[in-house]
């Protein structure tokens, strides 16, 4: 697994990233049996069923006795299975943080740019239809200007030669225009409504994704200050030790240290700036 940033040593990464995967390949081989073994219970409890079913009421069998330990024996492995991978899922849980971490920091990264890409055409492409539909709208209101004057004027034809009177092919072209767009204004207010319900839901989805991103550069920023801490963890070792000789209330695997204030803005500077850019 490729680490999102570089740096010269990746031993801290790299051992917890080993331990997590041999922990999650003994999961998985656990998980396999599991289903194994509840599939052999519930066999064996069928057969406890059927064999009280034949047997006295009164007096058990050898039958329903060899079938009673089956189905007690299978219930018991599943029992233990599930203990195992409950004990498992315990070690593993703290390592999955850390292993998966950069993987998903950096799919955190792609998300934050697909979506302000999503955004900045999606916004385009509701200008451009804004645009066609505005048109459009002129169009039909010049149609229904122009049909209203062919009409008034093709009814005061009817009014003065009512036999011979034929309707007018202009008149018929206009209103057959008038439909066919209004259909495509129909399909663009429509595909307008669309793009606009996929804009308003950008906002959300890029705070969600704004968060996800905060989460996981903060255990990639945990990895990196591990990484660079492991020539100096001796020293560390050393200073806990020591400290919990001169006094028993400290826990010997932490020791804290002040981090100097003039250096904690400029940090957080650094990370709003990083999160701009994201």
């Amino acid at each position: 697994m490729k680490l999102p940033f570089t740096k010269k040593s990746t031993v801290y990464y790299d051992r917890i990233n080993a331990e997590y995967f041999r922990l999650d390949q003994e999961v998985r081989a656990a998980q396999g049996e599991l289903q194994e073994a509840e599939v052999d219970c519930e066999q064996k409890r069928q057969w406890l069923y059927e064999a009280n079913q034949r047997g006295s009421r009164y007096q058990s069998s050898e039958h329903e006795k060899n079938a009673s330990l089956a189905a007690s024996e299978a219930s018991h492995r599943v029992s233990r299975i599930k203990a195992s991978i409950g004990e498992l899922e315990g070690q593993i849980n703290p390592l999955r943080r850390i292993a998966l971490a950069p993987d998903l920091y950096d799919q955190a990264k792609k998300e934050l740019a697909a979506l302000a890409t999503q955004g900045k055409g999606c916004a385009a492409q509701i200008d451009q239809t804004d645009g066609l539909i505005a048109k459009l709208i002129k169009r039909v209101s010049d149609l229904q200007t122009r049909i209203a004057s062919e009409t008034a004027s093709a009814s005061q034809t009817l009014f003065n030669d009512e036999v011979a009177f034929v309707v007018p092919e202009a008149l018929h072209k206009m209103e057959a225009e008038l439909r066919l767009v209004g259909v495509s204004l129909t399909d663009l207010q429509a595909k307008r409504e669309g793009l606009g319900a996929t804009l308003s839901e950008i906002p959300k989805a890029t705070r969600d994704a704004h968060q996800e991103f905060i989460g996981y550069r903060a255990v990639v920023a945990e990895i990196e200050l591990y990484e660079q801490l492991q020539p100096a963890m001796i020293l560390f070792a050393r200073a806990s030790a020591a400290r919990r000789q001169a006094g028993y209330g400290h826990d010997l695997r932490r020791f804290d240290i002040e981090i100097p204030h003039e250096l904690l803005e400029p940090a957080a500077v650094a990370l709003d700036s990083e999160l701009a850019r994201a």
